[in-house]
């Protein structure tokens, strides 16, 4: 940073100096100018400060630009120890490429609020269940195969499906590979319209590139260069199908009611009625789904 406010103040300066110096310039030349009565000779001062104006934007551009190559040389021997500004640039794109991306962690505030809200949530379990099921979605779209997705919901592997049949209509060839996580934190967590979501963002690095089928020509990514990413993986609070069947109930519906008074639970987790305060475990037919993910 400060480097380029020496770049600036050095261009601050030498421009009123070039200015000065033009405006000099031009009123000794028009003094010239309006002295001399020969249409030929005003026509040659014309050509000579067309020529002298030329020649100071020209002196301009190369004392910036030896002054900027001058300065980016020092730069780079300090930070990087070269002064070749090409291997300092190299050594500054291999730093981007091992230092991971920053997650917007919010953990501290939304687990207190969602242990409260569900005291048996295993926050370790579903951070666990989101990497795995990010990993396995890469791992589908790589292999164009949906069975090698991990525990994961309809709506999950419907995402994925999509992914690998735009490649296949493409005929694109995807590949992720090398792929680390570093780190998974709570970013958000929200209850309205009757469903609960919690967003895990996970900072991740991976190779990835989009390749041609028909020549192998790499349209998108670097396969010699790893890529930072921050993805979000989204865990939704639904119906567990296969719960509501062993009860009973073949409906799709979020909602349901008290088996002692009738009245409808309204609150997503709750393990009492609210009316008559019975005990709702019997009927808990729901279950933390990961349906979503995207790229941040």
């Amino acid at each position: 940073m400060k480097f380029f406010e020496h770049i600036l103040d050095f261009i601050a300066k030498i421009s009123i100096i070039i200015i000065s110096g033009v405006y000099i310039f031009v009123k000794g030349i028009c003094a010239l100018y309006i002295g001399v009565r020969g249409e030929k000779q005003r026509v040659k001062i014309l050509g000579f400060i067309f020529l002298g104006l030329i020649g100071i934007i020209l002196l301009t551009a190369i004392i910036i630009f030896f002054y900027v190559r001058r300065g980016l040389k020092k730069v780079a021997r300090e930070m990087y120890g070269t002064d070749n500004i090409i291997d300092a640039l190299n050594q500054s794109n291999k730093t981007l490429e091992d230092t991971h991306k920053s997650v917007n962690s919010m953990t501290k505030i939304y687990l207190p609020q969602i242990m409260r809200d569900f005291p048996e949530f295993n926050y370790e379990q579903f951070k666990n269940k989101a990497e795995q099921s990010l990993l396995s979605a890469f791992a589908a779209i790589s292999n164009d195969n949906t069975g090698l997705m991990q525990d994961a919901s309809e709506e999950f592997k419907t995402k994925v499906r999509a992914f690998i049949e735009m490649n296949q209509a493409n005929e694109y060839d995807e590949d992720f590979s090398d792929c680390v996580i570093h780190q998974t934190e709570i970013t958000s967590y929200t209850k309205r319209a009757g469903i609960c979501k919690i967003t895990l963002q996970s900072a991740l690095e991976y190779y990835h590139t989009i390749k041609r089928k028909s020549d192998g020509k790499v349209l998108r990514g670097d396969p010699n260069r790893k890529a930072q990413e921050k993805y979000n993986v989204e865990l939704i609070y639904i119906q567990d199908k296969t719960k509501m069947e062993k009860i009973g109930h073949g409906n799709d519906s979020i909602g349901s009611h008290c088996p002692n008074c009738g009245a409808p639970i309204t609150t997503l987790g709750a393990k009492h009625c609210e009316y008559c305060g019975s005990a709702l475990l019997q009927i808990n037919v729901l279950v933390w789904s990961i349906n979503n993910f995207t790229k941040v």
